[in-house]
């Protein structure tokens, strides 16, 4: 049986990652015909303009956030972990987050199902800063310790 490595992982992580660039590119062509069928099948008010708009945006963040990533894989499999252009991502990352959750924050006051979508995008930013701080802190040691002899 083959065991389960570092570099697997990465490379599964790269493949997911890359795929779900494609899935960005292919939903901006999906997102009209989306909104439309909600809307027909919502006994709400048709918000499809709206939701378009905040659709489009946030598919754009997210594609933003999946590049980054992707170019952080990259460096990550070149043994460059702790870097200051990583955590320049992980701050990229963070605040397209925040910018899904304030776009879905806004959309929850015309549907109170966006609030979870908000949420979600809300908490996975906050990670991110986490993550960001942690890699910034690492990054500041690693420098300290070069320049020690």
């Amino acid at each position: 049986m083959r065991k389960w490595t570092i570099t697997n992982s990465l490379t599964l992580t790269r493949y997911l990652t890359i795929g779900v660039i494609f899935l960005c590119v292919a939903a901006a062509f999906c997102i009209p015909i989306c909104t439309e069928w909600y809307d027909a099948v919502s006994d709400q008010k048709p918000i499809h303009n709206l939701l378009n708009v905040i659709l489009y945006i946030s598919d754009a963040l997210g594609l933003i956030s999946m590049w980054e990533l992707n170019g952080m894989l990259k460096r990550i499999s070149k043994q460059e972990i702790f870097t200051a252009e990583n955590v320049k991502v992980l701050r990229v990352i963070s605040w397209c987050c925040f910018g899904i959750a304030a776009l879905s924050f806004f959309l929850a006051f015309f549907r109170m199902l966006a609030f979870f979508v908000g949420f979600a995008a809300g908490f996975f930013g906050m990670i991110m800063r986490v993550l960001k701080n942690v890699f910034e802190l690492a990054v500041e040691i690693r420098q300290e310790n070069d320049f020690t002899i």
